[in-house]
């Protein structure tokens, strides 16, 4: 099977009901290929959030069944996140993308490295001239 048939993920009959008793999501059934670019639409309260929760495998109170080939990793962006109220936005968006900062903090060190090496060399290269 190709890629772009492959389900990687799915819902049958997914419901969720708060404690309040209202029920937000009624027997949602869907399917995800692989590849696809989805979007969620809906009016304000009417269980988008909750959705994506769910899909992201955060909101595991829910009845029905979620399925995936575990071949894929989900993420979820809070539309409140709750931040640390001692850090700067640099520093909270800095931790977000740790990896590569410290990734682009190396290549900045040994390209310093580089120019140092390159500045010594012409200086020597100089003097012997």
């Amino acid at each position: 099977m190709s890629d772009d048939k492959k389900i990687i993920f799915g819902m049958h009959k997914v419901s969720k009901v708060i404690p309040s008793g209202k029920q937000i999501i009624k027997n949602i059934n869907l399917s995800f290929f692989y590849g696809a670019k989805i979007g969620i639409i809906g009016l304000n309260g009417s269980g988008k959030s909750t959705l994506l929760k769910i899909i992201a495998g955060i909101d595991k109170d829910f009845k029905g069944e979620v399925f995936s080939d575990n071949e894929f990793s989900v993420g979820l962006l809070e539309q409140e996140p709750q931040l640390d109220d001692t850090k700067t936005v640099m520093e909270i968006v800095r931790e977000g993308v740790q990896d590569i900062v410290d990734v682009l903090d190396e290549f900045n060190a040994l390209t310093t490295s580089l120019l140092t090496l390159i500045s010594w060399m012409t200086q020597t290269l100089s003097k012997s001239s």
